[in-house]
């Protein structure tokens, strides 16, 4: 929409206004303001763009595009493809991204081809990542968006001036890239699509922030931790600038470098803002900056405050509000206000998120995160979306585990997730895997890594750990929450020696940082580990070896030794059986130690044993 300019000032154009029904602005963009720019260097002025979408919409309206209508968006990064899904929305459709080849689930496929109408107020359709539950067809309206991207222009949290050269990074599928799309025309700034490399290291993005700042150009920024945490990677290796201002969203903040990034030289001049969101709630629910001295609050869950207009409630298991001077009582997160999506797809999942809470029966969202009010104000997050383990009867939120290990000062990047144990021969036992990128490869600090989740945890369960140089990641930027079947090497039954075998089994089983002369029931193994590791060595050995003979023999040298004489001398002298007898003394001292709840933790590292009372839910 064009603005009117009394008085020879520069015409205005307002996109916001034009593509959502916005109150014009008399700040928009001068008409002659970079708007779009491609990979290739090609650009759009916002008068130009304007020209574009106006054009495009009416051809839309001519062809049945309108409200309630869903029209279909190549989800290629390309300026026509940003120029196609503004142009729905200025003809008052919704549009769904989708690759060329994808074929529409059934609710899209139901809606694409008419059979059924979506909300007259929808703006799009965009499905969630599914790492909290099922994917879900999400519709957002337009007040949804107006309400969201009006509450992030006028939040003093972000401070974000106009004229800033937003990148445009992610799939159009992943709700964050219409963050970045939106987010640059309501900062009246120029939004140029950056080169997604595969796999992800963020060097585009690092480009950008170069020659942006030769040009005498700001950058911003709209990226998950994980990204962060790339980006901090590349600006090491070579420091061209650091970006002025990022937007986090989309991952617990934890999963990025914060206190690197804020480090690099300029990095403490740069505007970091963390926010808690949910493709639910058209975006952004709370924001707060992120300061050197706010690093520890960050990275222990604390999202900020709620953008204005929007309202955030703690429920307990029974329905009770959690007052906001009580920062001791955990309750689920509820988000109210005009930013809510106009439900799912699906009716049966709507019904069971989008729901009427207290006395008003007012609307709401749930979104399944735990949550606890901070000390000042402010919400902290303690546990998203059922990322939680039942260990000795109580639950651990996997948040506590990861959190533990960043500040144990020996992993870059690290994701925990329940799993399973599956070998030939053993039946498949349930697990923790937790996937590291260590700062660096010895084996004494696979050892230390393994001892502080053990610390963390606080109770025995079986432990995997896999380390790797990079996270597995996502096509949208977001570490992948799937769970990596990873294993050691497999060992020839019947063949080799038990100083070789018998450390390929626990690999197998346990991945890094098994230690060979500490108890093993104090490194991460619980009675369905014990029980997998004798059917594994029964069947590498081919001699019965059972859950009896590794508690007596705890440790790899014990058994080592124990396995190594059965084998060798089928009639054991007196000397030999008093050998096996000091052997078994010794392991079931270990054992017995590893029950009064030693820990095998280095004297180093953090022992968090309140974490995960902190954070246990109430339901």
């Amino acid at each position: 929409m064009t603005c009117p300019s009394p008085g020879g000032e520069p015409e205005r154009v307002d996109l916001l206004a034009l593509c959502l029904g916005a109150a014009p602005r008399r700040d928009a963009p001068a008409a002659d303001a970079a708007a779009l720019r491609g990979t290739d260097g090609s650009a759009l002025s916002y008068r130009e763009l304007a020209d574009a979408i106006t054009a495009r919409a009416a051809e839309l309206r001519s062809a049945g595009a309108g409200p309630g209508r869903l029209m279909r968006v190549d989800a290629e990064r390309t300026p026509a493809a940003i120029v196609e899904l503004l142009a729905v929305l200025a003809a008052g459709a919704a549009f769904v991204t989708l690759a060329a080849e994808a074929v529409p689930g059934p609710g899209v496929a139901e809606v694409l081809s008419g059979r059924r109408e979506l909300p007259a107020d929808a703006a799009y359709v965009m499905t969630t990542s599914g790492s909290t539950g099922a994917p879900k067809d999400t519709v957002v309206t337009r007040a949804g968006l107006r309400h969201v991207f009006g509450g992030l222009r006028d939040a003093p949290q972000l401070g974000f001036p106009q004229g800033l050269v937003w990148a445009q990074f992610h799939p159009l599928t992943f709700g964050y890239s219409m963050c970045e799309v939106l987010g640059a025309l309501a900062f009246g700034g120029e939004l140029a699509l950056v080169a997604r490399e595969a796999p992800l290291t963020c060097a585009g993005i690092r480009d950008l922030v170069a020659s942006a700042r030769s040009g005498g150009r700001r950058t911003a920024l709209c990226l998950t931790p994980s990204e962060l945490s790339l980006l901090t990677a590349r600006l090491r290796e070579a420091c061209v600038g650091v970006p002025e201002f990022v937007l986090l969203s989309g991952e617990p903040a934890h999963r990025g470098q914060l206190a690197e990034f804020l480090a690099l030289p300029g990095g403490e001049r740069s505007v970091v803002v963390n926010t808690y969101a949910a493709t639910e709630t058209a975006g952004q629910i709370t924001a707060d900056r992120v300061t050197a001295a706010a690093v520890p609050a960050v990275m222990g869950g604390y999202v900020g405050h709620p953008l204005p207009g929007v309202r955030v409630t703690l429920l307990t298991a029974e329905g009770a509000p959690v007052p906001p001077d009580d920062p001791g009582t955990t309750g689920e997160v509820h988000v109210h206000g005009a930013g809510l999506a106009a439900g799912y797809l699906d009716p049966g999942q709507t019904a069971d998120r989008f729901v009427r809470v207290g006395p008003q029966r007012e609307a709401a969202f749930r979104t399944g995160d735990l949550g606890r009010w901070a000390e000042g104000g402010g919400l902290r997050i303690v546990g998203r979306g059922g990322r939680r383990l039942k260990v000795a009867g109580r639950w651990v939120a996997l948040e506590s585990v990861e959190r533990a290990l960043l500040a144990g000062g020996c992993v870059d990047e690290v994701f925990a997730a329940p799993s399973e144990i599956r070998l030939e021969g053993a039946d498949p036992q349930e697990c923790l895997q937790v996937t590291a990128v260590p700062r660096d490869a010895s084996g004494v600090t696979a050892e230390r890594i393994r001892g502080q989740v053990v610390a963390a945890l606080g109770a025995p369960l079986t432990v995997r750990l896999v380390l790797v140089d990079a996270l597995p990641r996502t096509r949208n930027g977001k570490v992948d929450t799937r769970t990596q079947a990873v294993t050691g090497p497999s060992p020839v039954a019947g063949g080799g020696l038990a100083a070789a075998l018998v450390p390929s089994v626990w690999q197998e089983i346990l991945g890094a940082g098994i230690p060979y002369t500490a108890n093993l029931f104090e490194a991460g193994v619980d009675s369905l580990g014990v029980v997998t590791a004798a059917a594994r060595l029964t069947r590498v050995f081919g001699r019965p070896v059972t859950p009896a003979f590794l508690l007596d023999h705890p440790r790899l040298d014990l058994q080592i030794a124990a396995l190594s004489e059965s084998a060798e001398r089928p009639k054991a002298g007196p000397a030999s059986r008093g050998a096996a007898r000091r052997a078994a003394l010794a392991g079931r001292r270990d054992r017995r130690r590893a029950a009064r709840g030693i820990t095998a933790a280095p004297s180093d590292s953090p022992m968090p044993t309140q974490s995960h009372q902190e954070e246990e839910p109430t339901s």
